[in-house]
């Protein structure tokens, strides 16, 4: 639609066909060097590929920086009575995808709290630094990293546990968020929960002695799908019973054909793995509004479902008119002959899926469905802090989330472990460093990313026993849902193990070591 709209050409007047990808993360949304590579093939008249460099994919896209400003009230019993948030998101010089990741992860800035004061200014800002665009999560890490490291002040400060506290405030079923949408099928308690039995948090911690000094940490989070959105799905049942299924969600390494398949099998009673999906082309496989923000298992496993629905009821209605019996397994081939008198033909069914929203109001942002689902998760920490040197051991992290009902818990699984890892890196690593407008460390040499060695010792991951009612089967999308707490909850571990609270990321051996160092009134030089 995009490169059509540049062009000025009609959109069948453009087919892309889509390859194996690698993973995606949010920076294969939107268009980036298409356009370009299709104006220069037609000005050469031959197939272009354009291949940028490290260094110009470092300036090509970002994630979002971003400054978190919160207050919040609490009385004298520890309950949350009013919180106030300013969110400014730093979109650098070219929008992208910002306005929506300012929205939409804008009104979960208060957090997975009952609260009944609740006021969020969320703002997109330009500046003259690389544009930045959607990266898994869509903003809600960078949120959470504030308003938990926040939350774990708070109860420190008023000498609370920070399980207890969180528990006190959590939202329920039944309770608005702070958009006004109620609150359903949600595993908030149940997340929290299991991390505190993983961490063994009612048992003393040992704390270490010398310079070594051991702390642990919890976050909890929530977030919304994104909405609203359409999925659509083909699928052709031919003659001799194979199946072939057309949709136009693509397999970035998240398994979605995988997932996919299994919905066609379980709604036809067919082996998935002779489920047959046809690769991506703008041609032939329906439209989709893209594999983002984990809407795939949602969206377009309803779509699937539904088309796989439809097909189903076409092979009933025509063993009807064959005559066969209600509850008939005739072969599919057989079927085909009594019907048509050849094994010819095909069934062919389809599916539209796009769920009820409600946009919120213009002077509130108040609306009663914003989403169709919500996602949450939980993550804890343990870590060694070397007092001497600044630099921290992560002993454990433990994640649990609420996926709904896992189609494939293999999958759900590595997504887990895959989330956790990547913002293990966006906690303890990678940071851009720009100088004048300029990129110093555009190279992976430079830009350190977690490698096998920086893996926690005990890494936990699992999925809470939950149930989407709304969901296909009972699922919700888990692409992002363990990416949201792992940077507060080292942090919190962080202080907790030594006392000195980061407000920024990541957390670097220097960073802790200089805050060490303030908090000892022995400032760095270039810190007085």
């Amino acid at each position: 639609t995009e490169i059509a709209r540049l062009l000025g050409w009609p959109e069948n007047r453009v087919r892309i066909k889509v390859p194996y990808l690698g993973g995606g993360f949010g920076a294969k949304l939107y268009i980036k060097m298409e356009a370009l590579a299709t104006a220069l093939s037609m000005i050469v008249r031959r197939p272009v590929k354009v291949a940028l460099t490290m260094e110009e994919q470092f300036y090509t896209i970002t994630r979002h920086p971003s400054t978190f400003r919160i207050k919040t009230g609490v009385d004298k019993t520890g309950r949350i009575t009013a919180r106030k948030c300013e969110v400014y998101w730093n979109g650098g010089a070219y929008a992208d995808v910002g306005p929506r990741v300012t929205q939409k992860s804008g009104f979960t800035a208060s957090g997975p709290y009952d609260i009944d004061n609740v006021w969020v200014d969320s703002y997109a800002l330009y500046t003259n630094l690389p544009p930045a665009g959607a990266l898994r999560g869509f903003g809600i890490p960078q949120l959470v990293w504030g308003y938990e490291s926040h939350t774990d002040m708070i109860a420190r400060a008023l000498k609370l546990d920070p399980i207890e506290f969180r528990r006190k405030n959590l939202l329920r079923e039944g309770r608005p968020q702070a958009t006004g949408q109620i609150l359903r099928e949600i595993q908030l308690e149940p997340v929290l929960d299991r991390v505190a039995e993983r961490l063994n948090w009612g048992k003393p911690l040992p704390r270490g002695s010398g310079a070594l000094r051991r702390g642990r940490g919890v976050a909890v989070a929530i977030k919304a799908v994104i909405s609203p959105t359409t999925s659509v799905a083909n699928l052709s049942i031919a003659g001799d019973g194979s199946t072939t299924l057309y949709c136009g969600t693509i397999d970035m390494g998240q398994g979605s054909d995988t997932a996919m398949a299994q919905i066609v099998g379980e709604v036809l009673d067919i082996p998935a793995e002779t489920v047959r999906i046809v690769p991506r082309d703008t041609d032939v496989t329906p439209y989709d509004m893209g594999t983002l923000g984990s809407r795939s298992l949602y969206h377009m496993g309803h779509a699937v479902r539904l088309a796989a629905e439809e097909a189903r009821a076409k092979i009933k209605a025509m063993a009807r008119e064959v005559g066969e019996p209600e509850g008939s397994n005739i072969p599919l081939p057989d079927l085909f002959k009594k019907k048509f008198g050849m094994q010819a033909g095909n069934i062919v069914g389809t599916g539209t899926y796009k769920p009820d929203y409600v946009p919120p109001d213009p002077a509130t942002g108040l609306t009663d469905n914003v989403t169709p689902f919500w996602m949450c998760a939980a993550s804890g920490a343990e870590v060694e802090v070397d007092t001497e040197t600044g630099h921290v051991r992560i002993a454990r992290l433990v994640t649990a989330v609420d996926c709904g009902r896992p189609v494939n818990p293999k999958i759900v699984e590595t997504q887990i472990s895959g989330a956790v890892l990547m913002h293990l890196g966006f906690t303890m690593f990678e940071n851009m460093h720009i100088d004048a407008g300029q990129v110093t460390n555009a190279s992976l040499a430079d830009y350190k990313i977690p490698a096998m060695l920086d893996v926690p010792q005990l890494m936990q991951n699992e999925a809470v026993d939950s149930h989407l009612s709304s969901g296909p089967f009972g699922a919700k999308g888990v692409g992002e849902t363990a990416t949201f707490c792992v940077s507060p909850a080292i942090a919190n571990a962080v202080e907790d193990a030594c006392g000195v609270r980061l407000t920024s990321l990541p957390l670097t051996p220097e960073a802790v070591f200089r805050a060490l160092r303030a908090q000892a009134n022995a400032p760095l030089e270039d810190d007085e």
